[in-house]
Parts: C-alpha cells; sequence; structure tokens
C-alpha cells in the first residue's frame, strides 16, 4: 500500500481542491475525470486501483450538495446567456416582420402614385391594407400581443 501513497495523497488533495472550488489542473467538475486530472493520474487508477477513493469522492459530493462556486457561477451565466438569446431572438423575428410589412407599404405607395393623374384636382387614391405575410414554415409564428 506505500508504493500508491503519494497517488492516493495526491487524489484526497485534488478532491479538497475540486470541492472547495479552486482547481489547478481540471475544469473544476465534480466528476471522476476531472478528479484524476486535477490529481494528475489517468482515470483508469481512480476506477480500478482506487476504487474505495473514487466512492470517497462521491460521498464527499453528496455531503456538499452542490457545484463548486465558480461552476455554479458559469451554469447561472449560460442561463442568463440562453435566455438573452432567446428574447433577442423573437426582437429580431418581430423586426424582420415590421420590415417585411414597411416594405409592402412603401411598394403599394410606389404604385398608387404612379398610376396618380397629374391633374393636382383629382382626387388621390386611399391605400388599402396589406394582407398579413405568411409565415415562413421554418419559422413558429410570432404573438402579434407580444
Amino acid at each position: 500500500m506505500t508504493e500508491h501513497g503519494p497517488e492516493r495523497r495526491a487524489i484526497r488533495e485534488a478532491m479538497t481542491r475540486l470541492l472547495e472550488g479552486q482547481p489547478v489542473r481540471s475544469d473544476g467538475k465534480l466528476t471522476i475525470k476531472s478528479l484524476a486530472e486535477e490529481a494528475g493520474v489517468k482515470r483508469w487508477i481512480l476506477t480500478h486501483r482506487h476504487q474505495d477513493l473514487q466512492a470517497e469522492f462521491r460521498d464527499r459530493i453528496a455531503a456538499h450538495g452542490t457545484d463548486p462556486e465558480p461552476v455554479r457561477a458559469l451554469k447561472e451565466r449560460v442561463e442568463a446567456l440562453t435566455a438573452e438569446n432567446r428574447r433577442l431572438r423573437e426582437q429580431l423575428r418581430e423586426t424582420r416582420s415590421t420590415i417585411t410589412m414597411l416594405e409592402r407599404h412603401i411598394a403599394v405607395e410606389a404604385l398608387e402614385s404612379s398610376r396618380m393623374p397629374d391633374d393636382p384636382t383629382t382626387p388621390a387614391r386611399t391605400l388599402r391594407p396589406v394582407p398579413e405575410p405568411v409565415q415562413p414554415a421554418d419559422e413558429p409564428p410570432s404573438d402579434p400581443k407580444g
């Protein structure tokens, strides 16, 4: 057992660093892969030679109860960016819809003005409503109340 003493000590120190959210060599996730990377050993050493340390790590994770602070902060940031991405995509869809409607209005106005007589006493024609655009198949329908 003494021949594996330094290896076991390195694994236990790596456990502590990961659980405290202070990884040195790994991504900081609470996984066996990250533990092996953090300890500087191959993963099979944990899964075959030091199965007791693998079980101890899982027990310590269960007792710790959560991701390390840096990992938790990154997950929160990803969630916030995903929500912002969703909001911006919806805004882009609405803007494209408005642009399409305005393009149609401009085209109708240009057509109407080209058909107007040169006589200023003739009443101008009023624009008729432009029908709503047909929603492309690759985009979900936008909420008009939205």
